[in-house]
């Protein structure tokens, strides 16, 4: 709603009141010109300025694409937001883009945590060329969720970039990428386990685990 002069016809009582007090009118000559109490008058001002502040912010929520608005959500109502979406094709499909190039895009890193972490829930191989070049992000946190996303979308095209992860700084990503492997690893994952297994003196016991549960399952499937 435009709160002017010429749009007077549609206007409530309180943005005539706003609109004079605009015009440097003091209460009292509010007062006189309305016709009304100056209590009344302070009355319609609060309750102006209140509703216009409310269009002001619903103005301003509009404005924003779907994916600020998914940022803004906790990690249960991003699932349930994704889940919504799902049901309308073609809005899941225009988020689906959309975060494929807001990624590219981001610097703020803990939005690009969530939004790596969404294209996980997501499950869709065409993020793979995006989140194989994140693994040599310099931010640790960056490559430990990126790590985490391909681990959950769980694409063979990823077992050279898994390997390159056992060697990571981070020994959740470590962790990581033997639990990804044991899904999508070969002989020569299975190798690079068995080494990394012998030579584990420092190792952390959740890493050992993993890359002995990882051998486990290479072991048991016929290359």
């Amino acid at each position: 709603m435009d709160i002017n002069w010429s749009n007077i016809d549609q206007l409530e009582d309180h943005f005539i009141t706003y609109l004079l007090y605009k015009e440097s009118k003091t209460v009292p000559q509010i007062s006189k010109i309305r016709n009304i109490s100056t209590m009344e008058v302070k009355d319609q001002l609060i309750k102006a300025k209140l509703e216009m502040k409310s269009m002001s912010k619903n103005k301003i929520e509009n404005s924003k694409d779907i994916l600020d608005k998914y940022l803004e959500l906790e990690k249960s109502e991003r699932l349930d937001f994704i889940d919504e979406l799902g049901l309308d094709e073609d809005r899941i499909l225009k988020f689906k883009r959309e975060l494929y190039k807001r990624i590219r895009l981001e610097k703020n890193a803990e939005d690009l945590i969530i939004l790596i972490w969404t294209t996980g829930e997501l499950k869709e191989e065409k993020y793979l060329d995006l989140l194989h070049s994140l693994t040599m992000h310099r931010h640790s946190d960056i490559r430990r969720i990126t790590y985490s996303a391909i681990r959950k979308i769980q694409s063979p095209k990823s077992r050279l970039c898994l390997e390159k992860g056992l060697y990571d700084s981070n020994p959740q990503t470590r962790q990581y990428c033997a639990k990804a492997l044991s899904v999508v690893g070969n002989n020569n994952s299975l190798l690079i386990l068995r080494k990394l297994l012998l030579k584990s003196n420092h190792e952390k016991e959740y890493v050992l685990r993993a890359y002995e549960e990882a051998i486990k399952v290479l072991e048991e499937e016929s290359f």
